[in-house]
């Protein structure tokens, strides 16, 4: 009987999961789901010690509107803002020319910032309820609530380990009977622990600050937008001509130089000239006297 009742409720619950209509988070304002029940603090629980932090990304009609907005809520519920980094990205440029002088260029850029809020602990769920007014769509949220109950105990049996560990080093280090070694090996000793309560110390302080402020870190973006900007068109400087007159007169003037220097260079080896002259004149002298004599000889065989 239990089985068959088992199976019977099982259907009931199944058709009745069927049946429900698909819920949309348009359908529902932004503050019922940009907070949580992890963002409350329960009065009654005085046991546990919670960390409470929310990343919220989301986009906003205009950021630096919203900008302004958020860190005045954050101010009003006694928080404040630990950092805020508002930047504009240029996406794309496109440059028309207008007039002669004119040219008209189009920015398309998108605003964004990265905040980081800090506020008391029992105005987590207030602050983030205002903040939803903002929201015109939600790209994801995210609130922990971490017990860090154990950590601070943790760092409390540390502290009074350490501080009854320098109560009794004191009190060895005030003895009649030490001896000068055993006191400067002591005090190094003592020291080192004292150095590491110290950071025990601020550890827990650490903790305890974030146990009381819980952290907002936000992301806020809107729709692209547009910027046209009218510049003044510079002109393109073109390289200078010589007209053809110049030009002429200068191709006749690099030609008697050239003639000049052409002159100059046969001026300079005239001796080989010469020199080259005088070999021609015997070679040719000698091949025609050569060839007188062969003629000589075939007219007259005897």
């Amino acid at each position: 009987m239990e089985e068959i009742a088992r199976e019977i409720s099982n259907e009931e619950v199944y058709e009745e999961y069927e049946e429900a209509p698909d819920a949309d988070a348009s359908e529902y304002p932004a503050e019922s789901y940009i907070s949580s029940s992890a963002a409350l603090e329960n009065p009654a629980d005085t046991t546990r010690s919670m960390i409470r932090t929310a990343h919220i990304k989301f986009k906003v009609g205009d950021v630096i509107k919203s900008t302004y907005s958020i860190e005045n809520i954050a101010v009003r519920q006694g928080g404040f803002v630990e950092n805020s980094n508002l930047s504009s990205r240029i996406d794309n440029t496109k440059r028309t020319r207008i007039k002669k002088d004119s040219i008209l260029v189009t920015s398309y850029y998108t605003i964004s910032n990265k905040l980081t809020l800090r506020v008391p602990n029992t105005k987590l769920d207030t602050t983030l309820t205002e903040i939803a007014q903002f929201v015109a769509f939600m790209d994801y949220r995210v609130i922990e609530a971490k017990d860090v109950t154990l950590d601070l105990l943790s760092k409390r049996l540390e502290q009074n380990r350490l501080k009854n560990f320098d109560n009794r080093m004191k009190s060895a280090i005030d003895g009649k009977d030490s001896k000068l070694g055993d006191v400067s090996s002591a005090e190094s000793n003592l020291l080192s622990k004292q150095a590491q309560a110290d950071a025990a110390k601020l550890e827990n302080m650490r903790i305890l600050d974030k146990i009381n402020f819980s952290t907002i870190e936000l992301q806020l973006y809107q729709n692209q937008k547009i910027k046209y900007e009218t510049i003044a068109r510079e002109e393109e400087i073109k390289l200078y001509k010589t007209p053809f007159g110049t030009r002429l007169l200068d191709a006749l003037e690099d030609g008697w130089f050239a003639i000049v220097e052409i002159f100059l260079f046969l001026v300079n080896i005239w001796s080989i000239i010469l020199l080259g002259g005088i070999i021609f004149w015997v070679v040719r002298y000698w091949k025609r006297k050569r060839k007188l004599k062969k003629a000589s000889n075939a007219n007259n065989p005897n």
